[in-house]
Formats: structure tokens, C-alpha cells, sequence
């Protein structure tokens, strides 16, 4: 587990220098940065369900585009509200979609089935279980809306090969789920037959030909959010980045009743799970942040660690989107460099290990800023080195062999303490 609260993402920008021809606006800034200055919504329906009171309800989504791009396939984010599944609404999560639509990201906030409390009275744990199952669904199939359109009338010009989803409190809770729960997974009786009673892990939200779709997400985007059993983020998962207060009464960051409703493990219990698996993953633990303050733009204390959060976001998912690749990889086959120990005291002493056919290399170190701290050059194999005296945190190191110019090493992540 990342034992940090500083985000280290930017790690995986640092070596990229070649930038795959598969997504069109890979550019190295699009994804990224804010690239454009408006953008635009547009309403759709993407389904009709039925509720736990037997009612249809409209399912809507608000689409948001970048103003003027004209690229012709465009990853696409599809996030769901918070609101215990009880209440909220697809327009609380704007801000976050104009955000990444600014980057040049199609984002679309949907809307999902909620608890009808106002026909049932409040929901009990099982009822609440039920109402989460039918959320998955209505997510995947706004997954599929996407496939579905990107295959026929390409209104949104979406690239079906890079869908991810995400949410804040309850809506992360219904991505968390709808990424990780599969057919392997050890599920209590009373939510396996929840799951058979609304169409299989699947769902059976959307029409005929929208269920012909893959309801596959490539990554998670989870704000304060929680799984059933974080044993089913396993390994073969996708990639997931998080934040999450550590003091979050709402949502457990650790493990407990969600709502006083229904059991969760949270972020902090998720992401040590997620790292033994191998799955990359990023976790900003806000300290002392409650369940609505990294939401809340009013709580200006906690807004470095959200804008952290979205470095996190913007750079797994440009890496994603853009597969992106170091400029040989076959020589990164060809043996690993390290460092060690790793982790290491500032200032202590260090051997640097990379393939012998390399002959000279230099090490730079970032902080999370992107800024270069630390720079050694002619650099032998096997070779000790001491690290200046640094603030103690994550680093991205970068090799590069002094003797080829532009060939790379991967970037690794070098932790510093005091």
C-alpha cells in the first residue's frame, strides 16, 4: 500500500516518450491538461427500468463534451452522484464532468435507480443491497450506451476501447461494484439472489441491442466510496484511483456500517488489497477529511488533496487511453534497474542496479509537481550513490543510458524518509 497522502501518478508521465497512434488526441498535453476553455451538455435518455415500487423511471444522463474538438474518437468517463441511494441527482456531478471534459474527455453523470423511500419508507441493509445491484446495471448500461453509439450513430464520438467509470459516495460504491464483483467471487446468498432476480452481474437495464454491448470499464475513478468485500479486487482487475478522508463517518475509510445501513470496506482497506494483486492503483488518503469534504468547494483546506486526486485521475487515464509505452520496451525486457534499499533514508547511501550492457546512465529525480529535485549523471552499473537531503515523500527516479540519447528506462517510484 502507498503509505503517502501525496499523489504519485505522475510517475508513469515521466518516462513517456512515445506516445501511441491508437487514440487520436494523444499529444502528450490532451487528457492531461485543460485544453479547452468550454464545453457543452446534452441531455439523453438511456434507458427505462423498474424500481423497487414496480414504477418505471427514465434513466438520463447529462453528456459533456469539449466545445469545438473535432477529434474523431474521445475516451469517455461515466460517473454517478452520491446520495446513499436514497436522493441525489446526475446534476451534482458537473463540476467534475466540465473538469474532465476540459482535458477532452467525454464525461457523462447518469442517472440510476433509487430507493423509492417516499412509496417503501426508509430501506433496510437487504433493501438497500437491492437498490445497489439494480445501480451496477443501470451503470453498465450506460457503458454499453457508449459501445452502442460509438457502433451506430457516433453522436458522441466516443472510443469504445476507452470507457471508464467512477462516482462519489454511493455512485462509487456503484462503479466499485460494477467493476470488481465477477462470476469468481464469493457472494452471500441474499446478494447472489438479488443479482439472478435483476438479470445476472450484467444487469438487465437497457434494450435488446444495447445488451449485445460489452459493459467492460478500463479503470475506476472512486471518491469516497466502498466494496461489499475488497477480496474481489483481485488480481486481473482494472486500474483504480481514490480518495477518501480518513475520518469519513458516511462511508468507512477502513471497514463498518455505511450510512448505519449496510457494510462497507472502504478506500483504505480497498488499495493494500488492489497493490498485492498487482493492479495499479492510487490512493489520496485525506487526513481528517470527512465523508463531504472532498466534495465540497467550500472546504478550502482539503482542496490540495482533491487537486491531487484529479493529477492522479488525468494521468492514469491519459496513460490508459493513450497506451502509453516507453521508447524500447525490449530493452526494459531485457533486464530491470532498482534501487536499494527502496525505501530509502535521505541522505543514506544506495546501490543502483541496472543491465550490465548498459554501459553510463543518469538519474534524475521528480517530485510530485513534475519538478526535477535531484540530478546524478555517470552513473556504472552496481554503482553506490547517495541522495541529497530531500523532504521525506514520493519521488518519480528516471534513468536514462548516457550513450543512446533518448532511450529510457521505465520510471519507478523512489520513496524518501527521514
Amino acid at each position: 500500500m502507498k503509505k503517502t497522502t501525496i499523489p504519485t501518478l505522475l510517475l508513469f508521465a515521466v518516462c513517456i516518450t512515445h506516445l501511441s497512434a491508437q487514440n487520436p488526441g494523444c499529444d502528450g498535453v490532451r487528457y492531461k491538461e485543460n485544453v479547452f476553455a468550454s464545453v457543452k451538455k446534452t441531455t439523453v435518455q438511456f434507458a427505462t427500468a423498474i424500481n423497487q415500487a414496480n414504477s418505471p423511471v427514465m434513466l438520463m444522463m447529462d453528456v459533456y463534451e469539449p466545445e469545438g474538438d473535432n477529434i474523431s474518437r474521445r475516451p469517455v468517463v461515466v460517473l454517478a452522484h452520491g446520495g446513499s441511494f436514497i436522493s441525489g441527482n446526475k446534476t451534482d456531478m458537473k463540476r467534475w464532468c466540465e473538469l474532465l471534459a476540459k482535458k477532452g474527455y467525454v464525461a457523462a453523470s447518469i442517472d440510476y435507480r433509487l430507493f423509492p423511500f417516499f412509496i417503501l419508507g426508509l430501506p433496510d441493509s437487504v433493501e438497500i443491497f437491492g437498490t445497489a445491484v439494480r445501480a451496477v446495471g443501470d451503470m453498465k448500461c450506460a457503458v454499453r450506451f457508449f459501445r452502442e453509439d460509438a457502433a451506430t450513430v457516433s453522436q458522441f464520438r466516443a472510443d469504445p476501447d476507452n470507457i471508464f467509470i467512477g462516482g462519489y459516495s454511493a455512485g462509487a460504491v456503484t462503479a466499485l461494484h460494477a467493476a470488481y464483483l465477477d462470476s469468481n467471487d464469493v457472494v452471500p446468498a441474499f446478494i447472489q439472489d438479488i443479482i439472478d432476480q435483476n438479470g445476472g452481474l450484467d444487469g438487465n437495464t437497457g434494450s435488446a441491442a444495447n445488451q449485445t454491448y460489452s459493459s467492460y470499464s478500463k479503470a475506476v475513478v472512486n471518491m469516497s466510496g466502498g466494496i461489499y468485500r475488497s477480496s474481489w479486487v483481485d488480481a486481473g482487475g482494472i486500474p483504480l484511483t481514490s480518495i477518501h478522508g480518513n475520518a469519513d463517518g458516511t462511508v468507512p475509510y477502513l471497514s463498518g456500517l455505511a450510512a448505519n445501513i449496510a457494510y462497507l470496506e472502504g478506500s483504505g482497506k480497498i488499495h493494500p488489497v488492489a497493490e498485492a494483486a498487482g493492479l495499479l492503483n492510487e490512493l489520496v488518503t485525506v487526513p481528517g477529511g470527512g465523508h463531504t469534504d472532498t466534495y465540497d468547494p467550500a472546504k478550502t483546506q482539503f482542496l490540495p488533496y482533491v487537486d491531487s486526486f484529479w493529477v492522479n485521475t488525468a494521468t492514469m487515464l491519459e496513460y490508459l487511453s493513450c497506451q502509453l509505452v516507453a521508447v524500447d520496451d525490449l530493452f526494459d525486457k531485457a533486464g530491470n534497474w532498482g534501487i536499494d534499499p527502496n525505501p530509502v533514508v535521505s541522505g543514506q547511501v544506495c546501490t543502483l542496479r541496472f543491465p550490465e550492457q548498459v554501459q553510463r546512465v543518469a538519474i534524475t529525480l521528480t517530485d510530485f509537481s513534475g519538478k526535477i529535485v535531484a540530478r546524478i549523471n555517470d552513473l556504472r552499473p552496481a554503482e553506490t550513490i547517495r541522495w541529497p537531503a530531500l523532504p521525506a515523500g514520493i519521488y518519480s527516479a528516471q534513468l536514462v543510458d548516457m550513450d543512446t540519447p533518448g532511450r529510457l528506462f521505465n520510471a519507478k517510484k523512489v520513496v524518501l524518509t527521514q
